[in-house]
């Protein structure tokens, strides 16, 4: 008797990550306007939502690990959307309602895609993150999507997007560069996607980075080879000073102003300092429950350049007070507890390899973004934390 292979996730992991990717695109930025999806969330999460009921019905439900790390996530973003009954008189909370639900229903389809297949899930995700870096480098260097300061972006989304795209782009070179058996070919992309991110002129995006390769070092500092690790590092630094050499006159101008003059000589932090002060003092004013969803940009009245605290801890303090800060901290050690619950070496490649991309993206989230764009850090860390229930061994009878 023949027996049927079960069915794998296939087409419902690549809707997932375009409706993840696309993030707040509407038609209007290739000048359309069409009511109800206009913003494009709307027809994907219809489409993802029937792709996932047609292949998930195959197999049914999954037992899963780690699930509570689910429940912390969920606990803060509910609290978020019930702080709307405490918000300032003539807060405007309904994109920020759609955002959170629009989290929610993300993490939920990856919850149920981890507890299917965890590790296909993942190392299908993270191969189209590898390419997407690829079509985001390549549409900024024809010049493409440029900021008028010359900041690299492309595709719509603005140069602190455009640095998380590269840098997972690198990181997901290392791992694709693993998972083939260590073939040198999948390194070559790194330097690309490293100029790429220096080009973006975000330094809250290198520090990220920074925080990321530091974490990493940590964990596998007793296990480093060198002779292993020689002819990689090679590869890269040659390519490096290629790449340096044939284009880094074209953005040399601009690194020097950006990163060395104004940062450095300056002190210029794009008003960051003034809106972390901000939140702050607002947490100190209303430190139990904050202002309630949305309630920075109320209250502070800085007009619509600048709506959030451009750092998600302040951000929850600010509108969540000391509870949201509370369930933040819960959320990120039931993550940690679902991942460390696994010994170290059982944890898959893909798992790992998930959680330094959010433990990046997390990183970027102390300097830039909302709470919709903390969205990646929530998924991959998820991804590395939930996993399919291991079959339990029987005796033999």
């Amino acid at each position: 008797m023949t027996v049927r292979p079960e069915p794998r996730p296939g087409l419902v992991v690549l809707i997932a990550f375009l409706v993840t990717l696309s993030g707040r695109f509407t038609l209007e930025r290739v000048g359309l306007d069409v009511p109800v999806v206009n913003d494009v969330r709307v027809p994907l999460f219809l489409v993802l939502v029937l792709a996932l009921v047609l292949e998930a019905h195959h197999v049914g439900s999954h037992p899963v690990e780690g699930g509570h790390a689910l429940l912390g996530i969920l606990a803060l973003l509910g609290y978020q959307a019930l702080s709307v009954l405490w918000v300032p008189a003539g807060a405007v909370t309904g994109p920020a309602l759609g955002d959170l639900l629009a989290i929610t229903g993300l993490l939920i389809v990856y919850f149920n895609l981890a507890a299917w297949d965890r590790d296909r899930v993942t190392a299908t995700t993270l191969t189209l993150f590898h390419l997407a870096a690829w079509v985001y480098f390549l549409a900024a260097a024809s010049g493409r999507g440029h900021h008028v300061n010359g900041r690299w972006a492309a595709l719509g989304g603005g140069p602190n997007v455009f640095i998380r795209i590269m840098i997972l782009g690198m990181i997901t070179s290392l791992y694709l560069y693993l998972r083939s058996g260590e073939k040198l070919i999948w390194l070559v992309p790194i330097p690309a996607f490293l100029f790429g991110a220096i080009a973006s002129g975000s330094r809250g995006g290198i520090v990220a980075l920074g925080v990321t390769i530091a974490v990493a070092l940590l964990a596998i500092r007793p296990r480093i080879d060198v002779d292993r690790i020689a002819k990689p590092l090679a590869l890269v630094a040659v390519l490096g000073t290629i790449l340096v050499i044939t284009a880094g006159p074209s953005i040399a101008g601009y690194v020097q102003s950006r990163f060395v003059e104004a940062t450095i000589g300056q002190g210029y932090a794009s008003s960051r300092d003034v809106l972390f002060q901000m939140a702050l003092g607002i947490f100190l004013q209303r430190p139990i429950l904050g202002t309630g969803l949305n309630g920075f940009h109320t209250v502070t009245d800085l007009g619509f350049g600048e709506r959030y605290v451009h750092n998600l801890p302040l951000s929850i303090a600010a509108e969540g007070g000391f509870v949201g800060l509370v369930l933040l901290m819960v959320a990120w050690l039931g993550l940690w507890h679902a991942y460390a619950a696994v010994p170290v070496h059982e944890r898959s490649l893909e798992a790992r390899t998930a959680a330094y991309c959010g433990i990046f993206i997390g990183a970027t989230s102390l300097f830039s973004g909302d709470y919709y764009d903390a969205r990646l850090m929530w998924i991959l860390l998820l991804l590395a934390a939930v996993r399919p229930a291991r079959t339990p061994v029987r005796p033999p009878s």
